[in-house]
């Protein structure tokens, strides 16, 4: 009997997931900054990228954090008047793998409100010079161009997505209105500063949802918002392999129908040749959170991560562990926002979860590197009206070793 109800205890052991540990990182910023993102940067460990507003100027700044969180170095990658710069479309940054540096940020094209291009800027010696930044589309139309995402693509070579507006050049249109439409394109850009591989990779989209894009060991897959003239608006992903792009192809018929944009993208994680999606959707009539695994041409039925009306979506994943996932979310919890981390296993069920912090604004975001990870968020500062960088660290928690009974 000992030995069985020793056997029990250590099966449950087993299956017992810890949880991750979070460390608290200060980050010195003005009392104006907000939009944060973080990447990895190989032989330097994390860098964080932040916005920080003045009275008639904006700055894009980043900082290089080492894996224990602690700051290596600082400085600026660019300063400008007439930003676009808003909570849901930030700027972020790419480290190539020839070792460079791209970043952008948006830039107003005229007095419209949603008038601005995407300005890229890339630095040769990991952010000590910057080159002169370059538009990366050509179409020099007065219309909205944003929700960037890059990933590597080989060399001096990154690839960008992102949401284009030149349809509605000259149209009588309103943002979230009817009469837009948004596509999704894709270029590469080099050292030479030339775009390469311009193309539309759908004709009709959401307007404002985040996109994400991430290289596997078998070519780089993009995910965002779609949209169709029934106004459902549910995930798509599109693979880019071997110099072939796929067609776009729905992650899950969830078939949410909304007439305007929910500004609430999707995120991705990828594994040798696999891939995880994260998305919020509310099909059902109050939120959901799927995540769905699969090649990047085909995925497996979702399953939910969490749901319910204070659930606000605001996601982002990263690998974590032998074959699991982190994810982070945003959701009303009383009187303010809170983020939440979920520790999942490999098949995307959440083990656990735990509240990170409250009066949390914007998108936070993920990056992971080896056996840590680093998460930055937007922060309510204690000034009426100030913001300022939440960044936390995260590390496996010991597992306890069985005991005998």
């Amino acid at each position: 009997m000992k030995s069985a109800v020793a056997a029990a205890a250590l099966l449950v052991s087993l299956q017992v997931q810890t949880a991750v540990l979070l460390t608290p990182i200060e980050l010195a910023t003005s009392d104006h900054a907000a939009q944060p993102s973080v990447v990895v940067a190989p032989r330097e460990g994390f860098v964080v990228t932040w916005q920080e507003r003045e009275t008639e100027a904006n700055h894009l700044r980043f900082a290089v954090l080492d894996a224990k969180g602690v700051e290596v170095r600082r400085g600026l990658i660019q300063s400008g008047k007439d930003w676009f710069v808003n909570g849901a479309d930030f700027p972020s940054l790419a480290v190539l793998d020839n070792g460079d540096w791209v970043s952008f940020w948006l830039q107003k094209t005229s007095p419209g409100t949603y008038s601005y291009e995407i300005r890229s800027v890339r630095s040769q010696d990991a952010g000590k010079t910057w080159d002169v930044p370059i538009v990366i589309h050509d179409d020099a139309t007065e219309t909205e161009h944003g929700f960037v995402s890059m990933a590597a693509a080989h060399g001096d070579q990154v690839r960008l997505v992102w949401f284009d507006g030149r349809q509605m050049a000259g149209a009588d249109h309103d943002h979230e209105g009817a009469a837009e439409h948004m596509t999704l394109r894709s270029a590469t850009l080099g050292r030479d500063g030339k775009l390469k591989d311009q193309r539309e990779v759908d004709d009709f989209t959401c307007s404002c949802c985040q996109t994400d894009a991430v290289r596997g060991a078998g070519g780089t897959l993009i995910a965002y918002r779609d949209r169709n003239k029934d106004e459902v608006r549910d995930i798509s992903v599109v693979m880019h392999s071997r110099k072939i792009w796929s067609k776009p192809a729905t992650v899950h018929a969830d078939n949410w129908t909304i007439a305007g944009c929910p500004v609430n993208g999707p995120a991705l994680a990828a594994r040798d040749d696999g891939f995880a999606v994260l998305w919020p959707t509310m099909a059902s009539g109050e939120m959901q959170l799927k995540l769905a695994l699969g090649d990047g041409k085909r995925f497996a039925a979702p399953i939910q991560l969490a749901g319910g009306t204070a659930e606000l979506g605001r996601v982002d994943l990263a690998n974590w562990g032998a074959g699991g996932f982190i994810a982070t979310r945003v959701r009303q919890g009383g009187t303010a926002t809170e983020l939440v981390i979920d520790e999942l296993d490999g098949h995307g069920t959440v083990v656990h979860s735990q509240t990170v912090a409250s009066k949390v604004g914007g998108y936070p975001r993920l990056a992971q590197w080896a056996d840590t990870a680093l998460l930055v968020w937007a922060q309510a500062g204690d000034q009426a009206g100030s913001t300022r960088i939440g960044i936390a660290r995260i590390s496996a928690a010991p597992v306890a070793k069985p005991t005998e009974m």
